[in-house]
C-alpha cells in the first residue's frame, strides 16, 4: 500500500526542500470480499465519518499539512489536530510535549518559540520525499483544510486563556460557523475550555454512565468520545441515552475489522483511526462512508459547493 501511495505522489523539489506537490485520486486496495462485515441492520443508520488520527502517520509525518492531504485522499473527512502552545503565545500541531520525536530539534514545545519550531525538519522517521515538511501552526492548518474537512481539536496543554486564544483563532479563520469544530477536553482541561461551548462541540471522553448524564445535563454537550480500553455497547447506550453523539476511537488493539464493527454496532457517527486505509472500504462495502463534511448542524455539506 505505501509504493502505492508513493506512486500516486507527483513531487517537486526547489531550494533543497522536496515537498508534496499533488496527491492524486487515491483509492484504499484491499480486499473487500475478505471482509467481516456482519453487523445489526445498518440501512437506517447515518453515514459515517472516517476521522484521521493526526492526518494520517501511517503514510505521511504525522500532525503536518502532507499528512492532512494524504487523509483526505484517503477518504477522510475530518481530521484531528494535536495542538499546544508556544513560548510566545502560538498553538502549533504536535501531539508529544516535545518536539524531540517527530523532528530533527530537541526542547519542549512550551520552551520553544514559533520561530525556532519553523526551523525544524517534521519529517523524522518518514519517507525521504517528505523530507522539509514543517510544523504547521493551527492558523496554517485550518487554512489547509477549510471546506474539505471536520476539524477535530485535541487539545494538548497551553496557557490559562487558551480558550479565548482559540476562539480568536477559530473567529478570524472563517470557523465560528458553518462548518463542524470539535474540541477534545480532557477532565483536566473541560473547566479551562467550557467557555467555547456550545459555539463549538466540545467533546469529553466517556467516564461512566453516571458521569454522562451529570455532564450532558450540566452543560450544552452534542457528542462524547468513547476510547477503545472503556469501550462497551453499555457505554455506548448511554451516550446515544443522554443524546450525544458517538465518537469511537479505535487506535491501537481494534483498529481493525472487529473494532469497526464493534463501533458501527455502537451507532458511531464518527470513527478515528491510524488505518484509512482498512476503515474506508470497510465502510464502503456497508454503503455507511460519508463523502460530504458535515455543518454546525452534523448535516452534510457538499464539498464542492462550499
Amino acid at each position: 500500500m505505501i509504493s502505492q501511495i508513493k506512486n500516486g505522489l507527483i513531487i517537486a523539489a526547489g531550494k533543497g526542500t522536496t515537498r508534496l506537490k499533488r496527491l492524486l485520486e487515491l483509492k484504499p486496495r484491499v480486499n473487500l470480499r475478505s471482509m467481516n462485515t456482519q453487523n445489526r441492520n445498518v440501512s437506517n443508520q447515518p453515514k459515517i465519518i472516517a476521522v484521521g488520527h493526526r492526518g494520517t502517520k501511517k503514510f505521511a509525518p504525522e500532525n503536518t499539512l502532507a499528512s492532512h492531504e494524504a487523509a483526505y485522499a484517503l477518504g477522510a473527512r475530518a481530521i484531528e489536530f494535536d495542538i499546544r502552545c508556544t513560548k510566545d503565545g502560538h498553538f502549533v500541531l504536535m501531539h508529544d510535549g516535545s518536539v524531540n520525536r517527530t523532528t530533527n530539534g530537541r526542547g519542549r514545545v512550551k520552551n520553544l518559540t514559533l520561530d525556532q519550531i519553523k526551523l525544524l525538519d517534521a519529517s523524522i522517521g518518514t519517507a525521504p520525499e517528505f523530507a522539509g515538511e514543517k510544523v504547521p501552526t493551527l492558523r496554517e492548518a485550518l487554512r489547509n483544510v477549510k471546506g474539505r474537512f471536520i476539524v477535530d481539536l485535541d487539545f494538548k496543554g497551553g496557557p490559562k486563556n487558551s480558550a479565548e486564544i482559540l476562539a480568536n483563532i477559530l473567529q478570524e479563520e472563517g470557523f465560528a460557523s458553518g462548518q463542524l469544530v470539535t474540541i477534545f477536553a480532557r477532565r483536566h482541561h473541560f473547566k479551562m475550555l467550557q467557555s467555547l461551548c456550545p459555539q463549538y462541540a466540545l467533546r469529553p471522553h466517556y467516564i461512566s454512565v453516571k458521569k454522562t448524564k451529570i455532564l450532558s445535563t450540566t452543560f450544552p454537550l452534542e457528542i462524547m468520545g468513547l476510547r477503545r480500553l472503556s469501550f462497551s455497547f453499555k457505554a455506548a447506550r448511554a451516550i446515544h441515552s443522554a443524546n450525544l453523539h458517538l465518537f469511537c476511537n479505535n487506535m491501537g488493539f481494534s483498529d481493525n475489522e472487529r473494532g469497526y464493527r464493534d463501533s458501527v454496532n455502537a451507532g458511531a457517527l464518527f470513527i478515528q483511526t491510524d488505518h484509512l486505509d482498512k476503515l474506508v472500504p470497510y465502510l464502503e462495502k456497508l454503503d455507511l462512508l460519508q463523502t460530504a463534511m458535515l455543518d454546525r448542524n452534523y448535516q452534510p455539506i457538499d464539498i464542492h459547493k462550499t
